[in-house]
């Protein structure tokens, strides 16, 4: 009985190693990250301070987002009017905002990578998307 219960014990501990990880959600809160691009979404460049996110494409293609954390691993995005120009800022992104902004789930964390799911809700339909940021600077440039 006692062998068996430590084969038990060993059997969920090396279990808990293999799948169990432990994310380093605050390693990614701030910095200057790389979005990789494809052939339909070019590369992008993220720039995160502890309350806003600076997103561009190119110099004079970038969008400002105010930043609400709910805790180490989750936030939500929602488009800054202000500083972002009004030709960037289209419908989808107003309806996303309106409906409570791009809700983004830290997934797993490797070295300087962090998979994460954006979720938008457009017209009372949820859209998920994943994908990966690389940290390449610690300071938001």
């Amino acid at each position: 009985m006692i062998k068996q219960a430590i084969a038990l014990c060993t059997i969920f501990l090396i279990c808990m190693t293999v799948n169990g990880q432990e994310l380093k959600c605050k390693k990614f809160k701030t910095g200057t990250f790389m979005i990789p691009g494809n052939e339909n979404v070019p590369t992008t460049t993220v720039k995160r301070s502890k309350t806003s996110q600076f997103e561009s494409i190119s110099e004079d293609d970038f969008m400002v987002l105010d930043i609400e954390w709910i805790d180490d691993c989750n936030y939500v995005l929602k488009t800054n009017v202000e500083k972002t120009p009004a030709k960037r800022v289209t419908e989808m992104d107003k309806g996303i905002d309106k409906a409570g902004g791009l809700r983004i789930q830290m997934l797993k964390t490797v070295k300087d990578t962090m998979y994460f799911r954006a979720v938008a809700t457009i017209n009372g339909k949820d859209f998920p998307l994943e994908g990966i940021q690389i940290k390449v600077s610690k300071r938001y440039k």
